[in-house]
């Protein structure tokens, strides 16, 4: 009993000096190892920031992409000049188009009878650094471009829409048409002979819808306000009441701060590009064959772990550093438009 009251008695607890010192090791562990969390998370969050903001410049890039190379497309037939009851800004609208109101529709976009959508002849145009459309825009983004492309669609449809354009064309030959002005059209089929033009057999021809779209770039999204969006002017019903159901204004994706455009066009015939030009520059003989598209692209949401002093330069915009804290990205890419010709 004795020897364990002195073996309790020799033994001691920690003291509070030792106490401190192994709580400071731990504080130190503690922090380090906070520290090292949170710059991963930084890290993978700034990753992460860069990839969504890859992915929507891809996806914006393709969408336009895959229109502009379609420009000039206009089914069996590769030549504007070919396809009856196209107009231009100072022709008149040709008589296929009977109405009124669907005369006002065809210049929705452009100003009073300037048949924007059956401008075939124009087929890449648009406007520098300006709106330049005359149908309003849901919040242009200030000296943004403007790009507009006139082809057909690449799809046959199974059933005409009464209120739609279409383009019938043959081996030598192509027509506007609108299937609600054939009065003898009950089916709309495109192979019912009473559903196209008389000059047109079905199995010799085929129907395709004209499509005439203009893409910008808007200061809102339809989800934020503060986020800036790549938006499209898409023609849709000749026969439209109000002037919102025959031009639609869609969102392609948001986060896209400036579009600029610069048009790659032949003046010799030879299918060559000669020289570049901004949109709604291309002389009168010259051909566009190619466009170089510039997106600029913004994250959504500021990062103030981040500065953007990058210096912007590029298209025929004049140099600018953002100083913000908004993460971005600049893509470019240059595209040959598969049915150019003069």
């Amino acid at each position: 009993m004795i020897s364990r009251l002195r073996e309790m008695q020799q033994q001691r607890g920690v003291g509070l000096i030792e106490l401190m010192v192994a709580m400071l090791i731990g504080l130190f562990l503690i922090l380090g190892a906070v520290t090292v969390f949170n710059q991963s998370r930084n890290t993978y969050r700034a990753s992460e920031g860069v990839a969504r903001l890859q992915e929507t410049a891809r996806l914006a890039m393709d969408v336009i992409e895959s229109d502009i190379r379609m420009a000039n497309y206009w089914g069996l037939n590769n030549r504007a000049d070919y396809i009856v009851n196209r107009a231009g800004p100072s022709q008149p609208t040709p008589g296929e188009f009977t109405t009124a109101q669907q005369r006002t529709n065809l210049s929705l976009c452009g100003s009073a009878a300037s048949n924007w959508v059956i401008n075939l002849d124009e087929y890449l145009g648009g406007s520098n650094n300006s709106y330049g459309l005359q149908c309003a825009a849901s919040n242009y983004q200030d000296d943004s471009d403007v790009v507009v492309i006139r082809r057909a669609n690449e799809a046959r449809p199974a059933v005409l829409d009464p209120n739609r354009v279409y383009l019938q064309t043959s081996r030598i030959q192509g027509t506007l048409f609108v299937p609600s002005n054939l009065p003898s059209c009950t089916s709309n089929l495109p192979t019912d002979q009473a559903c196209i033009p008389a000059a047109y057999l079905p199995p010799a021809s085929e129907s395709r819808e004209l499509e005439a779209r203009a893409y910008y770039v808007s200061s809102q999204s339809t989800l934020r306000n503060d986020v800036p969006s790549l938006r499209r002017k898409r023609f849709a019903s000749i026969n439209a009441a109000l002037p919102a159901n025959a031009i639609l204004d869609e969102e392609i994706v948001s986060g896209v701060e400036d579009l600029q455009v610069r048009l790659g066009i032949d003046t010799t015939g030879d299918s060559n590009i000669d020289q570049y030009v901004n949109p709604g520059g291309v002389p009168g003989n010259a051909a566009v064959v190619s466009v170089t598209v510039w997106l600029l692209v913004r994250a959504e949401d500021r990062d103030f772990g981040h500065r953007d002093e990058t210096p912007y330069q590029y298209a025929d915009i004049a140099a600018f550093t953002p100083n913000d804290n908004y993460r971005r990205i600049l893509v470019s890419k240059t595209i040959h438009i598969r049915n150019s010709r003069i």
